[in-house]
């Protein structure tokens, strides 16, 4: 929380937050939607990445498939088309808290 409360004011408000820590804040019990709202604002579209992927795997180029939730389904469409490739498979769901626990 600290860190976004830094950066926030340096990210432009029309843009899109991709995140990829998933988990829930020990002092508030609040999940990253509810940190990142509260640090960078609710007028912009946030996703959330999650794997399993493992960085060992994905540096030998075997197969892995991540799931990109949002609540915003055109944001989730663009991030799987931009970090696809032959070996790293986006999904889309809108599931996002399912997404930030799972």
């Amino acid at each position: 929380r600290s860190f976004l409360n830094k950066i926030a004011p340096n990210i432009p408000e029309e843009a899109p937050i991709l995140s990829v820590s998933k988990g829930i804040e020990t002092s508030s019990l609040y999940l990253m939607t509810d940190i990142l709202k509260q640090t960078c604002g609710t007028e912009r579209s946030y996703a959330f990445l999650s794997g399993p992927s493992f960085a060992r795997e994905m540096a030998m180029n075997l197969a892995t498939a991540v799931v990109i939730a949002s609540d915003d389904t055109q944001l989730a469409n663009d991030l799987c088309q931009l970090l696809s490739s032959s070996t790293f498979r986006c999904f889309t769901s809108k599931d996002v808290i399912g997404v930030e626990v799972g």
